[in-house]
C-alpha cells in the first residue's frame, strides 16, 4: 500500500536526516524542519510541508468508519524520494569548479603580460597565484588598477614580473574584489547562496575558492565563479 510505502520513506528522511545533524546545533526539534529552513532544504520546502501533512493525517487519523482518508500519490512517494537522494549525495560545489589541473596559475617569476595575454585568451579573470605551493593571492585587471593607483608606473611590460605586482596580489588588497575559501564538501546550494548574499559596500565576492580544509592554507583543489554557479 503507498500509505505504508510513504511511512516507511519519511521514516528513513528522517533517519538520514538525523544522521547529518548529528554533530550541528538544531534549532527546531524535527529534523525535518529544521532541514526546510535550513539553506539547502528551502528548495524542497514547500514539497515537505505537504509531506509533513500527510504524513501526521497517516499516523494520527489514518481512517474514518474503517475507509482510509488519504492515499499518498506516486507523486509523493517521488518527492520523499528525491529528497532522500539529495541528503545522502548532494550535488557539491567542486564539480561544477574549474579543477586545480585546468586553473590558470602563476608564480611571483612568470612574466606579467604573457599571463595577461593567457587570461584574455582563456577567458580567466583572476588568477591564483602560488610561491612554493602555497597559495599567497590573486592576479587580476584590479592589481594592475591598483598598483597604478599606489604611484606606480608601468614603463617595460614586457619585462614585468608577476612578483613585481607583489603588494598588490594578497587577498585584502583587492580593494574593490572580495574572495571566500570553502572546503571540497561544500554543496552547490551553499555556494550559490555565497554569491547571493549582500555585497559589502564597494567589495563584490567574485571567487570561491576551494581548498583541502576550507581556509587559505589549505591545498588548492579548484575555483568556482558566479558563471559556474549559473550553469549548475
Amino acid at each position: 500500500m503507498k500509505s505504508d510505502e510513504f511511512l516507511n520513506l519519511y521514516r528513513t528522511l528522517e533517519e538520514v536526516l538525523s544522521e547529518k545533524y548529528s554533530d550541528r546545533t538544531r534549532n527546531y526539534g524535527s529534523v525535518v524542519v529544521q532541514f526546510m529552513n535550513d539553506v539547502e532544504g528551502r528548495q524542497f520546502k514547500d514539497k515537505l510541508n505537504l509531506c509533513r501533512e500527510i504524513r501526521n493525517l497517516l499516523s494520527h487519523h489514518p481512517e474514518v468508519n474503517g475507509e482510509k482518508i488519504i492515499e499518498p500519490s506516486q507523486a509523493m512517494l517521488d518527492i520523499l524520494n528525491e529528497v532522500i537522494n539529495y541528503v545522502k549525495r548532494p550535488p557539491l560545489a567542486i564539480s561544477y569548479a574549474t579543477p586545480f589541473e585546468n586553473l590558470l596559475k602563476a608564480s611571483l617569476n612568470n612574466n606579467a603580460l604573457t599571463i595577461m595575454k593567457k587570461m584574455e585568451r582563456r577567458g580567466f579573470s583572476h588568477v591564483p597565484v602560488l610561491n612554493g605551493g602555497k597559495f599567497i593571492g590573486v592576479f587580476s585587471v584590479g592589481t594592475i588598477f591598483m598598483y597604478i593607483l599606489g604611484g606606480n608606473a608601468i614603463e617595460n611590460i614586457e619585462k614585468m614580473e608577476i612578483g613585481d605586482f607583489r603588494k598588490y596580489l594578497p587577498f585584502e588588497a583587492h580593494t574593490t574584489e572580495r574572495f571566500r575559501f570553502i572546503s571540497e564538501s561544500t554543496t552547490v546550494i551553499e555556494a550559490k547562496t555565497a554569491f547571493e548574499q549582500p555585497q559589502q559596500r564597494s567589495r563584490r565576492l567574485v571567487a570561491l575558492f576551494i581548498t583541502d580544509n576550507g581556509s587559505q592554507g589549505g591545498r588548492l583543489l579548484g575555483m568556482i565563479t558566479p558563471w559556474d554557479i549559473l550553469r549548475s
